[in-house]
């Protein structure tokens, strides 16, 4: 079941790509089927993480998700979709067309990426940019809420070093409602932090081209420098 559920994952990463690839094109043409591919891509990768965090749990494989902040936040934004909480920690793409009477005008955001190390030459990340404001609120709801354990934000915020971006975006004068942060970056350090506990653990497919692709990616990658931020105003709208 470990083997299938990381073809699941590999699949999704996929996923996730393609429509971020088509995102841009379609966005012009139907923007509710954009934007939808997209929400949908996440939602898919992130049910995998789960699917596969469910997995070691059931077989008493290690870590402790919770433990390891690069799996933690997958859990931390998959709960917030999967029940409902915290506006569905919403990409800027439905938060843009949800928080503005005309989504074709532009609204300025903060945007925070996470660099590649130098050991990644040329190295980078495609952007889906995702609401901090949701996914603080998301750790701020109580524990019965959020299915979360009480070191959660701490864990988090920590990982991010979120005191750091907060106050660049206070100085610019946005809120912490306005503040996005790369989603692709994050996803990779987890599959990244999960290589070590499941390379012994599952066995792949001979026709399963992603499997084979994300776990050596996952085995050769340095995770990206979560706690260094590569900053921005963004000019933000949406197409006619």
């Amino acid at each position: 079941m470990l083997s299938h559920s990381f073809e699941d994952l590999a699949q999704a990463f996929r996923v996730l790509l393609e429509s971020n690839w088509s995102l841009q094109r379609l966005l012009a043409i139907d923007r509710a089927e954009a934007i939808g591919n997209l929400e949908s891509g996440l939602n898919t990768q992130l049910n995998a993480f789960h699917n596969l965090y469910d997995n070691m749990q059931n077989n008493g494989l290690e870590p402790d998700w919770y433990l390891k902040p690069e799996l933690l936040i997958m859990l931390v934004i998959r709960n917030g979709r999967h029940h409902n909480k915290a506006n569905r920690i919403r990409s800027i793409y439905n938060f843009h067309r949800q928080a503005t009477n005309d989504p074709t005008q532009q609204k300025n955001y903060f945007y925070v990426n996470f660099p590649a190390p130098p050991e990644e030459e040329d190295g980078g990340y495609f952007e889906v940019p995702v609401s901090w404001g949701d996914i603080d609120e998301m750790l701020s709801l109580p524990r019965q809420e959020s299915r979360l354990r009480p070191e959660a934000k701490e864990r988090i915020r920590n990982y991010l070093d979120a005191d750091s971006f907060e106050a660049k975006a206070s100085q610019l004068g946005f809120e912490k409602e306005d503040i996005f942060i790369n989603y692709v970056p994050l996803s990779m350090c987890a599959g990244i932090a999960l290589y070590p506990f499941i390379k012994d653990n599952i066995s792949l497919n001979e026709d399963s081209v992603e499997a084979k692709s994300f776990l050596s990616l996952f085995k050769t990658t340095h995770p990206a420098l979560t706690r260094r931020h590569v900053c921005k105003s963004i000019a933000f709208s949406l197409p006619i």
